[in-house]
């Protein structure tokens, strides 16, 4: 990149700056292979006071430049709102516990594939599913028999019924007030790379969850012979109607 380029890389930064824009997603087109540019544009933007940059290969270093950049921008759009919410909770607390000193506690966050991240790490791409996967792995280390390699129901029935045959999974039901998220478990986690939330595609390691419209707060009704629930809620609005 030449220092013509960075001149002019600039100046377009800083025009989006003086516009009012703080958070920026930088994707080209072979950074999955060669990242400096990206780099360089990044530190750019930090220098003229972009308060988050989201850097496609640094997220997901992958060829498929479409996806990374949607994926990019959703996090561009959402760290800096995980981070005002962060900032929240900490300010609750000590402030060594925030820079990770050796005598606090060590804080991490539930990330959407099921494993921990520390603050450092923890960003909006990998929190979008994060609350749904700690209900997986709520569940996953309750109800399966690490022993028998069966879930525990599955080990009662066997042991009531002994020509029963064992259960090998089960499914699990997370109810909200407004929706429930469905999973299953069969001594592994599930792991999807692909997803599509809110009509937008994400491309980033998230447990296997499907959402149901319909909640605790769904109101239930009776039409046509059928039982309905939703998506007119008790309490939220829209409630379920909002997943379609």
């Amino acid at each position: 990149m030449f220092r013509s380029d960075t001149e002019v890389l600039k100046q377009d930064l800083q025009k989006l700056y003086d516009e009012g824009y703080r958070s920026l997603a930088i994707v080209l087109v072979h950074s999955y292979t060669y990242p400096d540019h990206e780099r360089i544009l990044g530190s750019i933007a930090r220098s003229i006071g972009f308060t988050h940059v989201s850097q496609s290969a640094e997220l997901l270093p992958m060829i498929k430049m479409v996806p990374r950049g949607v994926s990019s921008t959703a996090d561009a759009y959402l760290t800096p709102i995980l981070r005002e919410y962060l900032d929240g909770f900490f300010k609750g607390f000590d402030e060594k516990l925030k820079d990770g000193h050796v005598r606090s506690p060590r804080v991490e966050f539930m990330g959407s594939d099921g494993g921990l991240v520390d603050l450092n790490n923890f960003s909006g791409l990998k929190s979008i599913l994060s609350g749904p996967a700690g209900g997986v792995v709520g569940y996953a280390l309750t109800s399966w028999d690490e022993k028998e390699k069966h879930p525990i129901i599955g080990c009662v029935l066997s042991y009531l019924c002994p020509r029963r045959r064992l259960i090998s999974s089960f499914p699990s039901l997370d109810v909200g007030g407004t929706s429930t998220d469905v999973s299953r478990f069969d001594g592994r986690y599930e792991v999807v790379y692909e997803t599509t939330t809110a009509g937008v595609t994400i491309q980033s390691p998230q447990l296997d969850i499907n959402t149901v419209a319909a909640g605790g707060g769904s109101c239930l009704t009776f039409r046509n012979g059928l039982f309905l629930a939703g998506p007119e809620s008790a309490g939220a609005e829209p409630g379920p109607a909002c997943y379609r």
